[in-house]
């Protein structure tokens, strides 16, 4: 029983020996150290709060009118929202939903696009849902849905007056 103790306490000390050492015996082959070319990576980004919106780069404005009441959106830079562009002028009837938001599906391909979670939709946000569906939001609510942003309308004063209750005729065309 001496000599396993023994064997052990040996086999333990050169394990912790060779563990400890920083350097490799001479002669023996060992992975050299190379100094890295690489770009350091960048400090990572502040997380998102749900009052810190992501920054989107914009586009140009567009007209959406509404009877004889006109308002103007910024679009977000995207694939979805150049192809949007592309295809004004158009004319939707949108209906009402759920008491905060206008929704028709668009009659021309989109590319698919990533989806986000904003946290809280604020009236006036233009996004799309569930493929081609284009929604403009007339209230301020929280939210767990995924959208794709397109843009939003930065003055909303009137904007749900204007909507009114049931389905509206939005008519959208790209400012000159």
């Amino acid at each position: 029983m001496k000599g396993i103790l023994s064997v052990t306490l040996f086999v333990l000390f050169v394990i912790v020996l060779t563990g400890c050492s920083g350097n490799s015996a001479p002669g023996i082959s060992s992975v050299e150290r190379q100094e890295s070319t690489a770009e350091p990576l960048a400090a990572p980004a502040e997380p998102l709060t749900p009052e810190q919106p992501a920054a989107q780069a914009t586009m140009p404005t567009i007209n959406i009118k509404m009877a004889n009441i006109n308002f103007t959106a910024i679009l977000y830079d995207n694939e979805s929202a150049r192809t949007i562009v592309q295809e004004m002028p158009f004319t939707l009837n949108m209906e009402d939903f759920a008491l905060q938001e206008k929704i028709a599906e668009l009659t021309f391909p989109l590319p698919s696009a990533q989806t986000e979670t904003p946290a809280t939709i604020k009236a006036g946000d233009l996004s799309l849902w569930s493929g081609n569906n284009l929604v403009l939001f007339y209230t301020t609510f929280s939210n767990a849905y995924r959208y794709v942003p397109v843009g939003y309308i930065e003055d909303v004063t009137g904007l749900q007056s204007a909507l009114g209750n049931g389905t509206v005729t939005l008519t959208f065309s790209a400012n000159e």
